[in-house]
């Protein structure tokens, strides 16, 4: 029986959400093949071992559940400290935040997809507040344009992965499942603290995947923890933060990632949408009289050569 590790990076305040998560996955229908649970607790305020150690015992995992208790060092870290962590022998990675929660089936259609030769596999999932699928709300996924290989809900996916990821992305983190067999060395950029990290992860994946499959029903539900991309308010230091981010990855992706005319072409103008933005919240603060704006942008722009090429020549 093929073998998954499933790495959870923990920061949260509110209790009881890491708690509910575990629970979600000791309720898959495939538990058997979870052979361990990697908990990173990146100096979370509210300590991940609270919520461990309030688990009922039939709520805990028949697996290795292992604490990872670190320092903050952001998202992106703490995930690739969770994979620096996953056995050698494992097969399969799946990625859960700690405030989101997996419906039981989630594992057994994801495998099911995977063993068809795929080495990539994501899912249909609700955001807080949402009934209808993030496939559906955004509109860039409809699935009977792919072949289903595995009935009622497993797809092959057969458009163009690279523009669906860097322009109309529906690939949530909490979806993913991936062959870690064929991935031991892929990790999650540490740089991007805010934004970004993520796309460019499974962009990293595309190489060396075979196929890619995906689970058109929904699987998975987001919640209201903390959240470091939709949690950033207009005119915060926060969104300013996250802005210069995007602006990283795209001018990344510009210079490193092979794409064709149409597809270059959103990028560039999604670029210059998050340059508008950034310097939209800058004003937003400085009419609010925040003036901790004026220390932060000057910073940004001293050391951030692609910003400054943004904000003063259009691309």
């Amino acid at each position: 029986m093929s073998s998954i590790a499933v790495v959870i990076p923990y920061f949260q305040r509110r209790p009881g959400l890491l708690a509910t998560a575990l629970q979600s996955v000791s309720r898959q229908t495939v538990v058997d093949m979870i052979q361990r649970v990697i908990v990173v607790d990146d100096g979370s305020p509210r300590p991940a071992k609270f919520d461990i150690a309030s688990l009922d015992p039939g709520d805990r995992v028949h697996a290795v559940l292992e604490l990872i208790e670190r320092r903050n060092g952001g998202v992106s870290s703490a995930r690739n400290a969770g994979l620096d962590r996953v056995p050698p022998h494992t097969e399969y990675v799946a990625f859960l935040d700690p405030d989101d929660v997996w419906l039981p089936n989630h594992l057994e259609w994801s495998i099911a997809g995977l063993e068809t030769g795929s080495d990539f596999h994501f899912s249909n999932f609700t955001h807080i507040g949402q009934s209808v699928g993030a496939f559906e709300r955004a509109g860039y996924l409809t699935a009977d344009q792919h072949e289903l290989i595995v009935a009622p809900f497993v797809h092959r996916y057969e458009g163009n992965m690279v523009r669906q990821i860097t322009c109309r992305n529906v690939i949530g983190t909490t979806s993913v499942v991936y062959r870690f067999s064929r991935a031991r060395n892929n990790r999650f950029a540490e740089d991007f603290k805010f934004a970004g990290e993520d796309y460019l992860m499974w962009l990293s994946l595309l190489p060396s995947a075979r196929s890619i499959t995906f689970t058109s029903a929904i699987t998975a539900n987001c919640g209201e923890g903390v959240n470091l991309f939709s949690g950033a308010a207009w005119g915060s230091d926060h969104l300013a933060r996250r802005l210069l981010d995007e602006i990283n990855y795209r001018s990344h992706l510009l210079r490193s990632v092979s794409m064709d005319d149409d597809n270059l072409t959103e990028v560039k103008a999604l670029l210059d949408d998050n340059r508008r933005a950034y310097l939209g919240n800058g004003l937003s603060m400085l009419k609010r009289l925040k003036l901790s704006v004026l220390p932060l942008v000057i910073g940004h722009i001293v050391r951030n050569s692609a910003l400054r090429e943004l904000l003063f020549r259009r691309v």
